[in-house]
């Protein structure tokens, strides 16, 4: 009997030799950066196992007391880089930020899948939750991405970053996410600067079969959710600006209006009244050609400039930003443009007309800049920021012009309204107008039009 014993104690050892048993707690580390030097990447990692890659692209990065600094520096949209926004947005893994290594996890002894990510991460700011995307792509077979303000904790929380280090335990299955990998990236689409540390994998749940790729991938049944570039990027940075988007003019042909415009709402209605328009890069190039004074016409030149409205250039959208999910008044207008010779806004009009019953109207040189300026056109693109209470406006309309009413040719592009400050009862019309208390200044043809024209002569 003692040998009997003898035998099946010795029996039960060997087999606790031969199939490792996880204590409970236990993890597998995939990398805490320490004493690494992120311009030289090392053989091995600290678990044992091959790096076979890393990633440092559009970023800076340094290690500091052990940790990964990334200060991610994304490329901004160039006309000469890519055809268009679209084509951008299509190559987002291009020229986002992108912090990432390969590490052969499946050759560490008794990998399994795991329930939770373990991560030590901060940022310079706090928020930058919302300008990084997680992405996987194991054996380069199954993709899975998701933005780190999307991912769930494992308190069934969302992450929020903040400039004070967290251990951020990960939930990965209600992230959408399998669970392991042997390709991980942090991407950012917006700049911002964190340090990370520590990753790893806790609570295994099954072991893996590491035989080859194809039984790796057989075992990642979670669905996939794409690359990074599958995401919904344009509407990330949107969302970055707490605004709402006008019209971008992406592929848009002047003289065929789309049913919807790019923020997924209504157009109504788009004036190209004594212009010539066209899409130039996916902006709208405006050549003005208002009408000069002909008696046959009006019978004086008191009547012609009472009917300004009539005879200027107008370039001018109905867009339905009711419809818009969260829609809110706002304190800044947004609007990309710039000039043929320099000047234009001194012959040039924004005026709305919300609900075509107010009515709000300034010269482009008397709108008010949020820091305090006033609006000069240049050749050169610039991105104006508006500060429409200042400039006499309300914080949103439904109907938008630019007019002119001296000759002029200006590009307008990536029209937005930026920093929300009360949300929009859009019950009816009513409603909307009673939300609109700023002062009335008009339309086009009750400013000095005739005095505008003599001051640019």
């Amino acid at each position: 009997m003692k040998k009997f014993l003898a035998f099946v104690l010795a029996a039960m050892m060997l087999m606790a030799f031969a199939v490792p048993v996880l204590a409970e707690g236990e993890t597998f580390l995939w990398d805490n950066f320490d004493d690494r030097d992120p311009n030289n990447k090392p053989e091995l990692g600290p678990n044992g196992m091959n790096i076979w890659w890393d990633n440092w692209q559009n970023l800076r990065a340094k290690n500091e007391e052990g940790a990964i600094k990334i200060d991610y520096r994304p490329k901004a949209f160039d006309k000469e880089d890519f055809d268009n926004e679209e084509d951008y947005f299509a190559h987002a893994a291009d020229w986002m930020g992108n912090w990432g290594e390969a590490v052969n996890m499946w050759a560490l002894e008794g990998i399994q899948f795991c329930k939770y990510l373990n991560l030590r991460i901060k940022g310079e700011e706090g928020g930058e939750e919302k300008k990084l995307i997680m992405y996987w792509h194991p054996e380069d077979g199954k993709f899975y991405s998701a933005r780190l303000c999307d991912l769930v904790l494992a308190d069934g929380s969302k992450l929020v970053l903040t400039n004070e280090w967290q251990d951020v335990v990960v939930d990965l299955e209600a992230s959408g996410f399998p669970g392991m990998t042997n390709a991980f990236h942090f991407y950012a689409f917006a700049k911002c600067v964190i340090w990370i540390d520590e990753i790893s994998f806790s609570e295994p749940v099954a072991p893996i079969d590491a035989t080859s790729a194809e039984t790796i991938l057989a075992a990642l049944t979670a669905p996939e959710t794409g690359k990074p570039a599958d995401l919904d990027i344009k509407g990330f940075l949107d969302a970055l600006s707490g605004g709402f988007l006008w019209d971008n003019f992406d592929d848009r042909d002047p003289n065929n209006k789309p049913e919807f415009g790019p923020n997924g709402v209504n157009i109504w209605w788009d004036n190209w009244a004594n212009l010539r328009g066209k899409n130039e890069d996916g902006a709208i190039k405006l050549d003005m050609r208002p009408k000069e004074f002909d008696p046959e016409d009006y019978e004086s030149e008191d009547a012609y400039f009472a009917a300004a409205g009539d005879w200027m250039a107008n370039w001018g959208e109905a867009v339905n930003m009711w419809a818009l999910d969260g829609i809110s008044y706002c304190k800044y207008l947004n609007i990309r443009i710039k000039g043929e010779a320099g000047g234009e806004e001194v012959k040039l009009i924004m005026d709305w007309h919300p609900e075509d019953a107010k009515f709000y109207a300034a010269r482009f040189s008397d709108l008010v800049l949020a820091d305090g300026t006033h609006p000069v056109i240049t050749t050169e693109w610039q991105d104006l920021v508006i500060d429409l209470e200042a400039s006499g406006f309300p914080g949103m309309t439904n109907a938008f012009h630019i007019r002119a009413f001296a000759p002029c040719v200006i590009w307008v592009d990536d029209i937005g309204f930026a920093e929300p400050i009360a949300p929009i009862d859009t019950t009816d019309s009513a409603s909307i107008q009673a939300g609109m208390t700023v002062a009335e200044t008009g339309k086009p043809g009750e400013l000095p039009i005739k005095d505008y024209l003599a001051a640019l002569k």
